[in-house]
């Protein structure tokens, strides 16, 4: 089992986690446009651990205001930017060695929109991407907006949505956090049906552990997920646990700790 941890521009020289095989880097509003030809070297060279993700920052500029990246919206300008978004991470995934790059779908807002309307423009943006390199994440019913605002999902919440986008990407990142929270009363099933209809392409796995209905990024054996399914499985899983950083990663090395146990396991 290959185990990492998340960063980001500001502690990824800095934070040491004992038995961490990976990092992904999280970018954030601005990281793009602060990338140097230094800092490409830096990232290149790192290790302990290496940089082997990148997952697409939250936020973009667009309208003068502040929109959350959303390949599906309706609106296109926002659409268009999110594609950009997405392009510019590619491209410096490909500066840093051919990364993959780890995205959400959009398709969230403080109501529900038209789910099929919102899954076509999102088959636009991929197709406009094309899918090297590009793992698509799956969403939870609820999603919470700057960790405060509880928005709904419209799209890539089952698995069937997944399933139906899997021609327009290299693969997917299985978060199972998002997978047990896809209903409100939270679905112990989820990343079962998951990687029996998608194991193939499931590439990277997001692990954080969950109590419904909307309570997600828990330290793993403090919430609801059964996560022995993950005990074999021969890709790479990130903790990602709430403020796992911080004390110097301490959440990231109890939640790596919990996920061994599961290792000779497999599933049940």
């Amino acid at each position: 089992m290959r185990l990492g941890i998340m960063v980001g521009l500001r502690d990824f020289r800095t934070l040491r986690v004992p038995g961490a095989d990976f990092s992904e880097l999280l970018l954030f509003d601005g990281d793009l446009e602060g990338v140097t030809p230094e800092l490409v070297g830096t990232l290149r060279a790192h290790r302990n651990p290496s940089i082997e993700f990148l997952h697409v920052q939250e936020f973009l500029k667009c309208h003068g205001k502040t929109e959350l990246v959303d390949l599906s919206s309706d609106d296109e300008d926002i659409r268009k930017g999110s594609v950009e978004v997405v392009a510019r991470t590619r491209h410096l995934a490909d500066e840093l060695g051919g990364l993959k790059i780890v995205a959400h779908p959009g398709g969230v807002g403080p109501e529900t929109g038209d789910h099929e309307r919102l899954l076509s423009n999102l088959r636009h943006s991929l197709t406009d991407l094309g899918p090297r390199g590009l793992l698509l994440e799956n969403m939870p019913w609820y999603y919470w907006h700057r960790k405060e605002d509880r928005y709904a999902s419209s799209l890539c919440v089952t698995v069937e949505d997944m399933t139906s986008l899997e021609d327009l990407v290299e693969g997917f990142t299985l978060d199972a956090c998002h997978g047990y929270l896809s209903r409100p009363e939270g679905d112990p099933g989820y990343c079962a049906r998951f990687l029996g209809r998608l194991a193939r392409k499931t590439l990277h796995v997001h692990a954080s552990d969950a109590l419904p209905p909307d309570r997600e990024g828990l330290q793993i054996g403090e919430g609801n997920i059964d996560f022995s399914i993950l005990g074999r499985l021969d890709v790479p899983i990130l903790v990602e646990v709430w403020r796992g950083h911080a004390d110097g990663g301490a959440g990231f090395s109890v939640g790596i700790e919990r996920l061994r146990s599961f290792e000779q396991e497999g599933p049940q």
